[in-house]
């Protein structure tokens, strides 16, 4: 039975500050533009600003994936190409990883085009 003071929850909440911190720090994640850090280095999110929705709406256009995935085969770091396609630092792994299966697909699709002949063996 559990009780409205669950310790596992709380412990949870207690280290999410960090984990979040830990994320962002690997690059695995990232605050919004309209981000400021308080004097004791907390976020203080402002949910207002619509230039953080911009980046959302442009990340997954087809363009930028398969940029973000040209770009990442040019051994751009993922800095770079985050900055060189505009999105935000957090997203860019799972971008490119979406240029890359628009990629497969379109080799896919040439490779089924190709003229395959097939002889079916004589019984």
């Amino acid at each position: 039975m559990k009780t409205p003071y669950d310790l596992d929850h709380v412990k949870l909440l207690n280290e999410a500050p960090n984990l979040v911190a830990l994320a962002i720090k690997r690059g695995w994640m990232s605050y919004p533009r309209s981000v400021k850090l308080s004097a004791l280095g907390t976020p203080m999110v402002v949910i207002d600003e619509e230039d953080d929705y911009e980046i959302t709406a442009t990340a997954q256009d087809a363009d930028i994936c398969r940029k973000a995935y040209d770009l990442r085969e040019r051994d751009l770091s993922l800095d770079d190409v985050a900055k060189a396609c505009g999105v935000a630092r957090g997203s860019v792994a799972y971008i490119i990883a979406k240029g890359h299966e628009m990629y497969l697909k379109q080799q896919r699709i040439d490779y089924n085009t190709t003229t395959v002949t097939y002889v079916q063996p004589k019984a």
